[in-house]
């Protein structure tokens, strides 16, 4: 890989985001995405600037500035990425598929703006409950496809909004739920793009009337639904005028356990987690009232036919989704999963060390806006190119960015006498920051 062309096409990529800034505070921003890209250890400004070298060409408060104060939206940043770098490259035509979920990054320190105690889903077990002090984030993820990888999906992170408990609400920012800032995020999406069509996918926790009935029209839902929902039939059409009003909905329907038992089923072969698997699926229409209200929903039950697995059970407000593109877009959920992984691992999403409210609310999306540019440029730049056999991980991805800057830095032609020091500095600085 030649270190020159690389270089220049992640540059291009951080130009896409030019208009979001003013003139000085643009400059800030290639320097810190340089420098986050570079820095191997936790992401502080100073190893951040320390890391960049001398692409940061400003004094360290200015970095600092950069998130606490400085002039710019992380909006309009989650914006430009979806509509101007993200779509055009993975879906510039036919539906978009989005992930959402949410996620704790811990935290110390009582001062640190929007921090509350939260469940730690990854110390907590069925038996015990582990709270600890942390920030909690909704995650949305575009689910792309790549032609080189067809049945693989590729999360890419397209925005982040901070949950915040009662008593850091005000008149500015009233309390939302998870589940209403997840219709929040989509409510932006469709506004970015009011003539697409998008499938929002999100586990059980999200299925509820206010993420149904808030999703904006050109918006469908796709989640589980619980073994004991209380759903009922159609209502018949009115053939004889009574008084009263019409029924709105048909008679109730044996829980989903006892449907399952005289289903008709149909055997198909379906993508799940990478792998084409044998199901039967049986789906039919049905009102789950306290989620839908009148809007029908199409409910879909899957067995294995080993019996190895449990019975699985979703819901979809798009009726005239094939169920066995159900079950794998409800797989290919897990990708959000994978992506929040990927953010705290590999870039630093749980590691930010802002304390003020608004660099609280700009670092994490940051981090996650870096994860997204390096898998673009990964795939748009190199993949082609090389043609690998698998997917490579995140971490791989990254490692072959700092790769190519670190070639183009310190290579002959790059680098005069004079420059030696700068740059011994700056690697020495990584390096530390590594270990």
């Amino acid at each position: 890989m030649n270190s020159i062309p690389a270089v220049s096409a992640f540059h291009m990529l951080l130009l896409s985001f030019a208009a979001c800034f003013t003139a000085p505070t643009r400059e800030t921003f290639a320097g810190v995405a340089v420098g986050w890209v570079l820095c191997m250890g936790r992401p502080t400004v100073r190893r951040i600037v320390a890391s960049a070298g001398e692409l940061a060409t400003k004094h360290e408060s200015t970095y600092h500035r950069f998130f606490r104060k400085a002039r710019w939206c992380i909006g309009e940043l989650c914006e430009v990425l979806f509509v101007r770098v993200v779509v055009p490259f993975f879906a510039p035509t036919g539906k978009i598929v989005l992930a959402g979920d949410d996620t704790t990054c811990h935290k110390y320190g009582r001062r640190v703006a929007h921090a509350g105690y939260y469940r730690d889903a990854v110390r907590s077990t069925a038996k015990q409950t582990v709270v600890h002090w942390a920030h909690n984030w909704v995650v949305v993820t575009m689910q792309a496809r790549f032609f080189l990888w067809p049945w693989r999906v590729i999360p890419i992170p397209v925005m982040l909004d901070i949950y915040r408990k009662p008593d850091d609400c005000d008149e500015e920012h009233p309390f939302r739920t998870r589940n209403q800032i997840l219709v929040d995020i989509a409510r932006k999406v469709a506004n970015w793009l009011p003539d697409r069509e998008f499938e929002l996918v999100a586990d059980g926790a999200y299925a509820c009337e206010d993420t149904v009935e808030g999703l904006p029209a050109n918006f469908t839902f796709t989640s589980r639904i619980r073994r004991d929902a209380a759903i009922f039939g159609l209502p018949q059409p009115v053939t004889k005028r009574r008084r009263g009003r019409p029924a709105q909905k048909g008679a109730r329907l044996p829980k989903l356990a006892e449907i399952a038992r005289t289903a008709t089923w149909t055997r198909r072969v379906v993508v799940m987690y990478g792998r084409r698997r044998v199901r039967l699926l049986y789906s039919f229409r049905a009102l789950w009232w306290k989620v839908s209200k009148a809007t029908p929903v199409q409910v879909v039950i899957v067995r294995d036919p080993s019996g190895h697995e449990k019975d699985d059970y979703f819901f979809t407000t798009d009726l005239s989704m094939d169920p066995a593109h159900l079950v794998e877009v409800y797989s290919a959920r897990w990708g959000v999963e994978e992506a929040i992984r990927d953010g705290k691992q590999v870039v630093g999403m749980d590691d930010v060390q802002g304390w003020s409210a608004t660099a609280v609310e700009r670092q994490a999306p940051f981090a996650m806006l870096i994860l997204a540019l390096v898998k673009i440029w990964y795939l748009k730049h190199v993949a082609p190119q090389e043609r690998p056999d698998a997917l490579p991980s995140t971490a791989s991805m990254l490692a072959r960015l700092r790769m190519a800057f670190w070639q183009r830095r310190i290579s002959d032609i790059s680098a005069p006498r004079r420059e030696t020091r700068k740059l011994a500095e700056a690697l020495g600085a990584v390096l530390a920051a590594a270990s």
